[in-house]
């Protein structure tokens, strides 16, 4: 039986390569990162786009709100603050708040939304309009978060 008890003993035979110094050899087992930076920028981005739960607006800001939608008009400069969900957590809307600026290019009565250059944004999702020919009214737009009891 082969017990190798004739190589147990033997030094090892030399290389015809130089030794590579351990700074060197420690950069061939990290991990390889092809888009340098990449992982830092998609953590930016999901600490930048923190999810919210969808806000419902008091009756009064809803009024007001309503009086606004009235006085838009196609060719108006307006700013839109609007909700975009997500996704649906039981019965909960969860998404993110997002302010438009442009002209208004066409109003869809059918759908009740207000056409953008690059948005289309349902009236129902809309929390906050300021506009040119908006006049401001007394009092500020108040928000209560949606506890899911409607």
């Amino acid at each position: 039986m082969n017990d190798y008890t004739d190589i147990i003993n033997m030094e090892r035979p030399p290389s015809s390569h130089p030794k590579m110094d351990l700074g060197n050899r420690a950069k061939l087992f990290s991990s390889f990162d092809a888009l340098r930076g990449f992982d830092l920028a998609l953590l930016a981005k999901q600490v930048e786009r923190q999810l919210t739960v969808r806000a419902s607006l008091l009756d009064d800001a809803q009024e007001l709100l309503d009086r606004k939608l009235h006085m838009v008009q196609p060719g108006a400069k307006v700013s839109i603050t609007y909700f975009r969900m997500e996704k649906m957590i039981g019965d909960t809307e969860v998404g993110t708040y997002i302010t438009e600026t442009g002209t208004v290019e066409a109003i869809d009565l059918q759908e009740k939304a207000i056409v953008l250059s690059a948005a289309y944004i349902p009236c129902s999702d809309i929390i906050g309009l300021e506009g040119d020919d908006i006049p401001e009214c007394a009092g500020e737009v108040e928000v209560n978060p949606y506890d899911g009891s409607d």
